[in-house]
């Protein structure tokens, strides 16, 4: 719910909810196939955490 908040408070269509994702799944994409690790669980911390230290806040600012 909180990745549908955002796209909506920045007020970005679904090319915008993509970019959400995309912000905070990103390291996990690189780093995690080389540990072994089966599972990654996203907590909204660690959401807001992407989320804060990305460039999606821009896109507010295009919308």
């Amino acid at each position: 719910m909180f990745i549908v908040d955002k796209a909506v408070e920045y007020k970005l269509g679904a090319r915008g909810l993509r970019s959400l994702c995309e912000a905070i799944l990103t390291d996990a994409m690189f780093d995690l196939p080389g540990t072994g690790e089966k599972t990654l669980k996203i907590t909204k911390d660690y959401a807001e955490d992407k989320i804060d230290r990305s460039t999606i806040k821009k896109l507010k600012a295009v919308s």
